[in-house]
């Protein structure tokens, strides 16, 4: 059994909506950082509407931004983040020219932003590059984890590991699919371990103890 496949098959997900404008995409998942995508989507709508462009953005104070984004959570630290993103668009146009980038120097170029990680880089080349790589968030690292995919706690050794076991057609279905069944069955707090399809073959399951996983 491939539990990657498994997870695709009966977890497919296409994943929160896509702002056209790369900014606005990049912004996005600043957005999405520590918080639901409802809520993310929420945020980036109300910035949209009040600062339409990165000249709007990038004369907007921090503290505005932030009264803006306040559904996202974490609105101060992600304000200065938006900020830095608006300004650095208008001195040398670095996230609109990516797409005309390979993506391997595109998200290099990204992850040189302050503010902007190897995650954030890596959905946003993932969803406007249509990059080969399998971004790491909180749900695939635990999902990893827990069925032994991997045994690292660091980000691009988990993504190395993983990369050796998916194809890179696959990568961002897979890394949809591993959201919403960490999410649904592969909770981080009492995790369904009884629906699981995957309860036989997950080493996390058998060896932890039913108890830990939340079970008699």
């Amino acid at each position: 059994m491939d539990p990657l496949e498994v997870i695709r098959r009966m977890y497919p997900w296409q994943g929160p909506p896509v702002a056209r404008d790369p900014l606005f995409g990049l912004i996005g998942i600043v957005l999405s950082q520590h918080t639901n995508d409802k809520n993310a989507w929420a945020a980036e709508m109300n910035l949209e509407q009040l600062y339409g462009s990165a000249a709007d953005l990038a004369k907007a104070s921090v503290i505005d931004i932030a009264s803006a984004i306040r559904q996202a959570g974490m609105q101060r630290e992600k304000a200065a983040i938006i900020r830095e993103l608006a300004s650095r668009e208008l001195r040398d146009g670095l996230v609109s020219r990516s797409l005309g980038m390979p993506w391997e120097k595109a998200r290099d170029n990204l992850r040189a932003i302050r503010g902007v990680g190897a995650k954030t880089a890596d959905v946003f080349c993932m969803t406007y590059l249509n990059a080969p790589v399998l971004p790491i968030d909180v749900h695939v690292r635990r999902v990893s984890q827990r069925l032994g995919l991997t045994k690292s706690r660091n980000y691009e050794e988990i993504q190395a590991d993983l990369h050796k076991l998916v194809p890179g057609d696959k990568r961002k279905a897979t890394h949809l699919s591993m959201i919403r069944f960490g999410r649904e069955v592969c909770k981080a707090r009492r995790p369904r371990c009884r629906e699981c399809p995957l309860n036989s073959v997950c080493p996390w399951y058998s060896s932890v103890s039913k108890s830990q996983a939340g079970l008699p």
